[in-house]
């Protein structure tokens, strides 16, 4: 008997299968099984085309930092951390190096730097003290007695020689007030001063010839009118400069500047030196009624509107309590004295606030500084740039008498600090500004 169906059986199942199949609708017939379909989305659905990778920032700078910033007053030269990986020409004949020879290299410049400080004089202390507070532009003193006071001269690199490049421009660095230093550029364009060259001939006299030429000396402040001032003789008179025995590096002298230092306006006098004080309200016109004039003028270049009041002496101490005035000497080494510029309270940061005593009581310097009456925009920047900078000594390190003088100028003093700082490893006065700077 055979074992395989018979043709009719074969017939009978292929008719069957036949009519189930086609039983069943023609669209279920057409749905192939896809990936889209699996997840159960829709194989027509429109297509997004490709979009390129945009960056949400921008590419990443290489900036200073505070470590840098810091240390920027000394001479140590910056390792660069690549230079730890870098393989260096020659193969690998030198040992020590690679990274533990990178890391040496840089221990031993930071040990260099803090030796180099440590064994600095109290000049250095005061040059730290400088860079942090903002006075590096200056040689200054804060006294104590017989008042506390600022006394502020341009920068002498070495005690004796100036230099340019430690001068302030009028009015430049903010853009707020191009026009006003347009206006600088324009005065200090007339100043005049003084060239000498000192003559030697044999068998005669040596002697020293002078002749006027155009340009700024580099110890002039400004011009202003000026009075004489036996008060600033007393206090100040002791730091007048002297050829034949100039001061430590850092001390404030005053230049005595020629008949040949001028800026083409009479009674205008260069000013070599800038005081900082506490403002003398009883010396103020209109304080012996007790109704002293505040007239603001109008200044176009800025567009700030002009304003009048009254006030009573009260009312003054609340909106100025500090002045700043220059100091000319003359050719008998006597101290002159310039207009005062009171610093408003409120607003020590804008220049175009800063009052001038006028004969009539308070008016606006910078309208005075512009018109070059009484004051120029000069004298008027230096004494703005000098109070900002002097701000910040309230944040250095200051013996409890000069604590008390800094107090009285400004109001108060910040005594934050630094909690793991250099003077507790070295024990080191050297250290006591950096130390009262917060990171």
């Amino acid at each position: 008997m055979s074992l395989r169906a018979s043709d009719e059986a074969h017939d009978d199942a292929l008719q069957a299968y036949t009519q189930a199949t086609s039983a069943l609708a023609p669209t279920e017939l057409q749905k192939p099984m896809t990936i889209s379909s699996s997840l159960g989305l829709n194989p027509n659905m429109p297509h997004k085309p490709f979009v390129a990778f945009q960056p949400q920032y921008p590419t990443p700078r290489a900036v200073g930092n505070v470590v840098d910033d810091m240390f920027d007053g000394y001479d140590a030269d910056p390792v660069p951390l690549g230079a730890f990986f870098k393989k260096k020409k020659g193969g690998d004949g030198k040992k020590g190096g690679g990274i533990m020879g990178g890391l040496k290299a840089a221990k031993n410049k930071a040990d260099a730097a803090v030796r180099k400080a440590a064994s600095g004089t109290k000049a250095a202390i005061k040059g730290a003290t400088a860079f942090i507070s903002g006075l590096s532009h200056f040689d200054y003193k804060l006294y104590t007695e017989p008042i506390s006071a600022i006394l502020a001269v341009a920068k002498k690199a070495n005690g004796t020689d100036l230099s340019e490049k430690n001068n302030y421009k009028a009015f430049t660095g903010d853009s707020s007030y191009k026009a006003v230093a347009k206006l600088g550029e324009l005065q200090e364009g007339k100043m005049k001063r003084t060239m000498s060259q000192k003559k030697n001939v044999k068998g005669r006299e040596s002697k020293t010839i002078s002749q006027q030429i155009m340009g700024r000396n580099a110890a002039c402040l400004g011009f202003a009118k000026v009075e004489a001032s036996q008060t600033s003789d007393e206090i100040f008179g002791d730091t007048i400069f002297d050829p034949e025995a100039p001061a430590v590096v850092g001390a404030p002298t005053l230049v005595k500047l020629g008949k040949f230092d001028t800026n083409d306006r009479s009674g205008m006098m260069p000013i070599t030196g800038l005081v900082v004080e506490a403002v003398d309200v009883d010396s103020l016109p209109g304080a012996d009624s007790g109704k002293i004039a505040v007239e603001m003028e109008a200044v176009e270049a800025v567009k700030i509107g002009a304003s009048k009041i009254t006030l009573s002496k009260d009312e003054v101490e609340f909106d100025y309590s500090l002045c700043v005035h220059g100091l000319y000497v003359d050719d008998d080494n006597k101290l002159h004295t310039g207009p005062k510029i009171l610093v408003p309270n409120k607003a020590m940061d804008d220049v175009s606030s800063y009052g001038i005593v006028t004969e009539k009581g308070v008016g606006r310097a910078l309208a005075h500084a512009i018109e070059n009456e009484k004051i120029d925009l000069l004298l008027l920047w230096a004494s703005f740039k000098l109070v900002l900078g002097a701000k910040g000594l309230t944040k250095a390190r200051l013996t409890p008498e000069q604590q008390e003088a800094a107090k009285e100028l400004f109001g108060g003093l910040d005594d934050m600090q630094m909690k793991n700082s250099f003077k507790e490893m070295y024990g080191d006065e050297c250290y006591g500004a950096m130390n009262a700077v917060t990171m």
